[in-house]
């Protein structure tokens, strides 16, 4: 009677495992649903609209960006929290400097960030499907190897800047995979915000990596928070004082990566990021 316990709890526990696999693989396959008919009846628009006029189809391309973040999230059991929002000036441009571990961050970002941005993005962007073609209109690429192509980002970005649009930089320049709280920061984004004499907002995308692990595509419901810290005005700053801006946005990142991931609520939820 003791081995055929021992059997029927053993049974009933492999039953259960390959029923959270189907559930689980099931769950995936309606991520991916969403995501593809969300995309296919957004980008059309989105590109109409930003070809008809950057500013004002810009804004309402904005909108049609915010849906589908919005509305993949949301089907998809993910929710966005946004803290710090009441700091960011109304009518003023911003440069914003975000850690990026996950796939979910740039879906992440167009919910937190107010009015149109453009994000800046490694060539290799170009390259993905649908999304690749879709960032053609809403982000500058820049080939890092290229002077020339340095340069012409950097003047792209300006006249968005002078159109009152946000900008985007992912300053570790690809994603973090490592058990780290963030890679080392490229200059680009500070030697930008100082010659633009626009200030810069420290983001902190929280929470991202365990739900949508880089290394391996096992998405899970859960709620992903945008965290601003207090934009840091780069008027009269100069370019000497590039690594003196980039230490001091890489600390306030840092710092509320750290204190999100040693809060008790994280840690009594925390989950293996394998």
């Amino acid at each position: 009677m003791i081995f055929k316990g021992y059997f029927v709890e053993l049974n009933t526990t492999k039953i259960l495992k390959i029923l959270r696999l189907i559930i689980q693989k099931l769950y995936q396959i309606w991520t991916i649903f969403n995501f593809t008919w969300l995309m296919l009846f957004s980008v059309p628009l989105i590109i109409v609209l930003i070809i008809i006029s950057e500013k004002q189809g810009g804004e309402m391309a904005n909108w049609v960006l915010k849906f589908w973040g919005r509305g993949f999230c949301a089907l998809s059991g993910i929710f966005y929290k946004t803290i710090g929002k009441e700091k960011l000036l109304p009518n003023t441009p911003y440069i914003f400097t975000a850690n990026h571990c996950s796939f979910l961050d740039s879906p992440a970002m167009v919910h937190a960030i107010p009015n149109q941005f453009r994000a800046l993005g490694k060539k290799e962007i170009l390259k993905y499907p649908i999304f690749g073609f879709l960032f053609r209109y809403i982000g500058v690429t820049v080939d890092r190897s290229s002077l020339r192509s340095r340069t012409d980002s950097l003047a792209s970005i300006r006249k968005k800047l002078d159109k009152q649009m946000h900008i985007l930089i992912f300053p570790e320049g690809r994603m973090n995979m490592t058990s780290n709280p963030l890679l080392r920061f490229y200059d680009g984004a500070f030697r930008l915000a100082i010659e633009a004499q626009t200030p810069i907002v420290p983001t902190a995308i929280l929470n991202s990596r365990t739900i949508m692990p880089r290394k391996k595509f096992r998405l899970q419901t859960g709620v992903i928070t945008v965290q601003f810290a207090d934009p840091i005005p780069t008027k009269g700053m100069t370019v000497e004082q590039i690594k003196e801006l980039k230490t001091k946005v890489y600390t306030e990142i840092e710092q509320m990566i750290l204190e999100f991931e040693q809060s008790p609520k994280t840690l009594s939820n925390r989950k293996p990021l394998n």
